[in-house]
């Protein structure tokens, strides 16, 4: 009977959790286990805030970042250089301390997207509950479930527009809770001088050093800011990198990000491929230098959130598919070649429990990481303290987790 109250009362204690924060109960029960109810709060409670700052890479083949930090200060954009790594800048972001509330209000839906209208971001029809009496043109806040003021702003579609969840922006945002500066609009983020990346994404580019005739492969190229800044440090290399995506939309992304940093002589080959293709692509063994993956992941680690909504299935579902990419990438690397695997995760099953696998069954082992910023991990399997984890409650940086392998 003590077992079944002790049970009960920690169930309460995360239901406590869930409606204070308005976060899944199956995603605070998972961190419960993992990290302790307490330090499970604080968790929460960072990732519900911004970073104090935003990071930048310099693009070191256009510009030094002492001339880039000169034209922020020009600017008035408050910046500094980062403590440890060179080619990073550190740019402030303020946060209201409140913001007021207008006449008329529309309810925040549990999309995870929504997160960004604390950064200023327009909202699309079906990310709220739009009420009857409100009229295009209208000012109009934007509550959570709490009855909490999120962000104003101006609706720019009608109520039979927003029912019948046409596509477009339905709000421009006008006031929110942190005020980012308009990188994207400077003159040195148009000529390339610049790009917005987390510093543990940084780490990747920093700890990959090509040799001639190297193959890498980027398995999940996102946005191109890992491969941008390897091809960055290692341009005089003759090597051959791949960039794989299963989505035509980030691989266009990706064209726009090495185009806008005049990166036009990468010898990077394009390629979009899911899974099944992927397998009949890539059919020979230990072909690859360097493999980088950065596997879609729950992202519970991203930072500003108001609401977490993703549960225990969402994250089972996200650890088979980076199992998937794991056996591939095993199969694919040459003897002494390395692998990096990175997520937006502090899920533990989407991070050392994918890298016990890859040592267990795939045969892989954990290399140390020439660069450490963040903290070990916290299992207890060989090896397992050469992980790198960005926890919100302890760095200034969002939720990521970084590990080196190698056959």
């Amino acid at each position: 009977m003590g077992g079944i109250n002790l049970i009960e009362g920690i169930s309460d204690k995360i239901k406590l959790l869930r409606d204070k924060y308005q976060f899944n109960y199956e995603f605070i029960k998972r961190l419960s286990f993992y990290y302790g109810y307490m330090r499970t709060e604080n968790l929460i409670q960072s990732l519900k805030t911004h970073t104090s700052t935003i990071s930048v890479r310099v693009n070191t083949q256009f510009t030094t970042a002492a001339k880039l930090l000169e034209a922020f200060v020009e600017k008035d954009i408050p910046a500094k250089q980062h403590p440890v790594l060179k080619e990073a800048i550190l740019i402030d972001i303020n946060e209201a301390s409140s913001i007021p509330r207008k006449d008329k209000v529309a309810t925040l839906n549990y999309y995870r997207s929504v997160n960004k209208v604390l950064l200023g971001s327009g909202l699309g029809a079906k990310d709220f509950i739009v009420p009857d009496d409100v009229n295009f043109g209208d000012e109009i806040s934007l509550i959570d479930k709490k009855d909490n003021v999120v962000a104003n702003g101006i609706l720019m579609m009608g109520v039979d527009e927003i029912n019948a969840k046409k596509k477009g922006v339905a709000i421009k945002i006008t006031d929110s809770k942190y005020k980012v500066p308009n990188l994207n609009g400077l003159k040195e983020f148009l000529r390339g001088h610049f790009i917005i990346q987390t510093i543990p994404n940084m780490l990747i580019g920093l700890m990959v050093n090509l040799k001639p005739k190297d193959r890498l492969m980027d398995m999940i190229t996102r946005n191109g800011d890992i491969l941008s800044h390897i091809w960055q440090r290692n341009s005089k290399i003759d090597s051959k990198i791949i960039a794989i995506d299963n989505s035509a939309h980030r691989l266009s992304k990706f064209d726009e990000t090495i185009k806008r940093l005049r990166m036009y002589k990468a010898p990077i080959e394009k390629m979009q491929l899911n899974m099944r293709t992927f397998a009949q692509k890539f059919s020979k063994d230990e072909t690859f230098d360097w493999i980088i993956i950065n596997p879609t992941s729950s992202e519970t680690g991203l930072r500003p959130k108001i609401f977490e909504d993703v549960d225990e299935k969402n994250i089972l579902e996200m650890v088979v598919t980076q199992k998937e990419f794991m056996e591939h990438a095993a199969r694919l690397i040459k003897r002494g070649g390395t692998i990096f695997y990175i997520t937006s995760s502090i899920d533990p099953a989407e991070n050392e429990e994918i890298i016990s696998y890859a040592v267990d069954e795939l045969e892989l082992s954990i290399d140390e990481q020439e660069i450490f910023l963040g903290d070990k991990c916290q299992s207890t399997f060989e090896g397992s303290e050469l992980l790198q984890y960005f926890f919100p409650d302890k760095h200034d940086t969002p939720g990521q987790f970084i590990a080196k392998l190698t056959k």
